[in-house]
């Protein structure tokens, strides 16, 4: 299982030759990718703030309709707290990283390399972009 954060997207956004042949051979898997609500979140505030909230829109009903979004719940609120507490992540970044691991993700895709290093030790490959 794959799960992909939000640096992935931007990486889509900008047009990554790697991104995209990922996304494609992504759509042609039996599995969904995993993708936190927070993620589809967190896209609509930064297209906000780059004045293209269209495009924003666009990318999460993109997602919506290829991945399986998950929404917080209580055994991933609880995760997520003992992961901020033992990793000092923002809670954000904990929830979604907890997303990833209820879901069964074995592989991550992010550019966040503060928050998401040093994760061999959980069995996770991550990839940063």
């Amino acid at each position: 299982m794959v799960g992909l954060d939000t640096g992935f997207f931007i990486a889509l956004m900008k047009k990554d030759k790697e991104a995209k042949q990922l996304w494609i051979g992504l759509s042609e898997r039996t599995d969904f990718p995993i993708v936190s609500v927070l993620t589809c979140g967190e896209i609509l505030y930064l297209s906000y703030r780059v004045g293209r909230p269209a495009q924003g829109r666009k990318m999460v009903k993109g997602i919506e309709a290829a991945c399986n979004v998950k929404v917080v719940d209580q055994e991933i609120a609880e995760r997520a707290a003992g992961l901020k507490h033992s990793r000092g992540m923002p809670y954000v970044d904990s929830i979604i990283l907890a997303t990833f691991m209820v879901a069964g993700c074995k592989e991550i895709h992010t550019s966040d390399k503060n928050h998401f290093k040093n994760l061999g030790h959980k069995g996770l490959s991550v990839v940063f972009w």
